[in-house]
């Protein structure tokens, strides 16, 4: 027991300090950008990254040029005039946004550059930092659970990531898509379809993850979440349509189409993707609108198998008690986020700060089980299977279920990367020596993260049979 205390106080001091040193990195991209409104031009180069993007867009879409801000020329006329004017452009990098987005950026594109930039990341991320507190308070609460510490420890380990410090680093919008897919599990667990939809639309920021999420939802049965987010979608695109036209809406698809394989445009880099994309652009050099097509086909073949899951799950509703369906749909939509990121036809190594979601769906099995060990005390498993259905019991019982889950091998293998997840990230950035590399070993360990949550899934309903 000792030698374990020790081993957990050594993580906990090797886990703060590696906070405090991210901490650090990340402060400092904010202050060199609050002393230098230039900060992104360094002698003959520049670091233009993407929130330019995002800046752009909330100064174009309340110009007299609203409704031609997907016209590259546009665009490049903007980035000479506001960015970096007089420096030779080598390439455009192109704004693709969802129209909505730029409605949201207005605020942003208001500020000078550099206090812009400073404002969207400490906003942004404060977003998502008070949407994952929710999601994992509502994962974790339970009866006699102290999870404050842990939830403190979850969240430092999320913020001390490579993807958390390259979210500020680009001023990337990966924190507004933490913040919607967190909070649209979160009103999901606690019943609130409505909000649910609403929360998830939100997040077609990036639309390339939205479709398993949203078949997902289709095999859980949630209808008044589908009809929400149908609804906030029409919404959304209607009002961005009455700044910007309604061509550029109905347009919209063309135009992404065409960022993403025109060579005209940089920012893309498929060849470096943490995705099924990437790996196949860095073996495929010559021919990236195969890898994007391979791509595509993978991700849509994929959604009828999610969908039989999702409705095999709703039917053994009434063969199972309710927390353990909640159990197996925790593990189901987790499953599903982490392949929504294998499959995306476009996901960068910031995006991995996704997996904070899927972690906060699945760890509360190990919160249990080292609450049991703490206490020094031993389930007795066949008294809880003969108690599950008695009153004042279900605590006991679904204690049970949670400790069985983490004993198999495949949720201590899922629960030992994602501890290590956040350090890894950080190997993958630096020492890989490549960026082709770095990208490759981000997709091999969500592509572990994905088996693993699968297996685990399939093993529920048998785990708490033997209980």
């Amino acid at each position: 027991m000792t030698k374990s205390r020790n081993k957990r106080s050594f993580f906990l001091f090797f886990a703060f300090s590696f906070f405090v040193v991210s901490q650090f990195l990340t402060f400092f991209l904010l202050y060199r950008a609050a002393v230098n409104i230039h900060w992104y031009f360094s002698g003959p180069r520049l670091d233009l990254t993407d929130f330019s993007q995002f800046y752009q867009a909330g100064q174009l879409i309340l110009s007299k040029q609203a409704h031609a801000v997907y016209n590259p020329d546009v665009q490049e006329a903007w980035c000479l005039g506001l960015i970096y004017p007089h420096i030779p452009v080598k390439g455009l990098f192109y704004n693709q946004s969802v129209p909505f987005l730029y409605l949201f950026c207005i605020p942003y594109g208001l500020l000078p550059y550099n206090t812009a930039y400073i404002v969207w990341c400490l906003s942004t991320g404060l977003m998502s930092l008070i949407a994952l507190t929710l999601l994992l308070n509502q994962c974790t609460a339970k009866p006699g659970l102290k999870n404050r510490a842990f939830i403190c420890l979850f969240l430092a380990m999320t913020y001390s990531s490579i993807p958390a410090y390259l979210t500020v680093w680009h001023g990337q919008t990966t924190y507004l898509m933490v913040t919607c897919m967190a909070l649209s599990m979160y009103f999901l667990l606690r019943g609130k379809e409505s909000l649910c939809g609403f929360w998830l639309s939100l997040s077609t920021v990036k639309p390339q993850y939205i479709l398993l999420p949203l078949v997902a939802l289709l095999g859980l049965n949630k209808r008044r979440a589908l009809i929400a987010l149908f609804l906030t979608e029409a919404a959304l695109f209607a009002l961005a349509g009455c700044f910007m036209g309604f061509d550029n809406i109905l347009h919209y698809p063309l135009t992404l189409i065409s960022a993403e394989s025109s060579s005209r445009f940089v920012g893309v880099n498929p060849h470096v993707m943490a995705s099924l994309r990437g790996i196949l652009s860095a073996s495929m050099t010559h021919n990236h609108k195969l890898a994007m097509l391979i791509t595509v086909i993978a991700l849509f073949a994929s959604l009828i198998p999610v969908l039989i899951l999702g409705r095999k799950i709703v039917k053994s509703t009434g063969a199972i008690n309710r927390p353990t369906y909640e159990l197996r749909r925790n593990f189901y939509l987790a499953f599903v986020y982490m392949l929504a990121l294998v499959l995306s036809p476009h996901t960068h190594y910031f995006d991995c700060l996704l997996v904070a979601v899927p972690a906060a769906l699945t760890i509360k099995p190990w919160l249990t089980a080292r609450q049991k060990t703490d206490e020094g005390s031993n389930l007795d498993t066949d008294t809880a299977s003969e108690s599950r259905d008695k009153p004042g019991q279900e605590p006991d019982a679904v204690s049970a279920a949670e400790i069985g889950i983490a004993s198999q091998q495949s949720y201590k293998v899922l629960v030992g990367l994602l501890l290590a997840y956040p350090y890894l990230s950080w190997v993958y950035n630096f020492a890989l020596g490549s960026m082709e590399a770095e990208g490759i070993a981000f997709l091999c360990t969500n592509i572990a993260l994905t088996v693993a949550l699968f297996r685990v899934l399939i093993k529920i309903p048998k785990q708490v049979e033997q209980k």
